[in-house]
């Protein structure tokens, strides 16, 4: 399948941008890219969603290696990691803390930042299903995806827990998943041509909707503290954040076919190492290794502050540089599969070579 430039420019400056308030203190500007950085990967997801023409057991194997096999395979490094640092700053490790964490990340319950690669894989799931019940019929999905929004928020006002496989995740990412595979409908397709054709176009238009929901989630945040997390009972409330995480989501997309590049658009396959490792890895090393003076004077100071932000950037870009060593270490290795890469092509000729 071709690869969609702004779609995948989109999904490496969301990352980027998880990357960058995961590293910043509570302020205005987390509450705005909290409203939507979330949703946005699951409308992403729903843009490229392909559910025509296929048996669901080959649907289902595809999304095993897309979503459960990267979880598996990267949460295991993160127990590694997790372990190195507690090793490298002398920290207590727990008795039988590697069996631990294992069992954590086989129930997977916000388990690491990749906890939402198996909501994401439950929403695919529900789609798929609901596209077989309705015949394809768009407006029937809809409303099958509103039924499930409304299971969630039930759910969410009646139990602080959350879901082994974060399945309570999914009954909410399914209405963003939804709105993606719709956006880029063929039924909607006049609209979906209107919004993106024009590059200038559909960034005015992502500008303008980006307006709305900085307003919005910041009347939200001031009013009530809080932003949507995909998290349990911090949706509320409902009416309000969920249709500005739509807005936010489209918004976003569209400034990004705005701005469309190659450049930013090749990066995006190293999202799945960015997602679990800067927070385990990349972060500690910066802040309690390598530069522990500099975080030392920072990070009492506000979110505003420049030196604040400065040091903010800078640990971002560390963590990018540092993961996309790790990323191309995973991906040339025989464990690519995990970064949802093809085996490199020198196997395949020291197999031949072999045979």
């Amino acid at each position: 399948m071709k690869r969609i430039e702004f779609i995948d420019v989109a999904k490496f400056l969301a990352m980027i941008l998880v990357v960058f308030t995961h590293g910043i203190k509570e302020c205005n500007f987390v509450a705005l890219v909290f409203s939507f950085h979330l949703p946005v990967f699951f409308v992403l997801n729903g843009m490229t969603l392909k559910v025509e023409n296929q048996t669901f057991g080959d649907f289902l194997v595809k999304k095993l290696k897309r979503y459960i096999i990267p979880m598996f395979g990267l949460g295991f490094l993160c127990v590694l990691f997790e372990l190195l640092i507690k090793w490298l700053l002398n920290l207590p490790i727990p008795e039988h803390f590697i069996i631990k964490s294992i069992a954590n990340l086989i129930n997977q319950i916000r388990t690491f930042a990749i906890w939402f690669l198996p909501a994401l894989f439950f929403t695919d799931i529900i789609l798929f299903g609901f596209h077989r019940l309705s015949k394809g019929r768009l407006s029937i999905m809809g409303i099958l995806s509103l039924l499930v929004l409304g299971i969630g928020i039930i759910f969410n006002l009646n139990h602080n827990v959350p879901l082994v496989w974060n399945f309570d995740a999914a009954l909410f990412g399914t209405i963003f998943t939804y709105t993606g595979f719709a956006f880029r409908h063929k039924k909607l397709s006049g609209l979906y041509n209107f919004l993106t054709k024009k590059r200038l176009w559909a960034f005015l238009i992502g500008t303008a909707l980006m307006t709305a929901t900085y307003f919005i989630s910041q009347y939200v945040y001031t009013n009530t503290h809080f932003h949507l997390e995909m998290f349990f009972r911090i949706y509320k409330p409902y009416y309000i954040m969920i249709p500005n995480a739509i807005i936010g989501s489209i918004g976003f997309i569209l400034i990004c076919r705005g701005i469309t590049n190659p450049i930013l658009a090749k990066p995006v396959e190293m999202n799945l190492a960015l997602l679990p490792f800067h927070q385990v890895l990349a972060f500690p090393i910066f802040r309690s290794i390598l530069f522990p003076e500099w975080w030392a004077k920072v990070h009492m100071l506000p979110a505003s502050d420049p030196r604040y932000i400065l040091f903010a950037c800078t640990l971002t870009l560390f963590s990018i540089a540092l993961i996309a060593v790790i990323h191309f270490a995973i991906k040339y290795s025989p464990f690519s599969i995990i970064v949802n890469q093809p085996l490199a092509s020198f196997y395949h000729r020291k197999k031949r070579l072999q045979a």
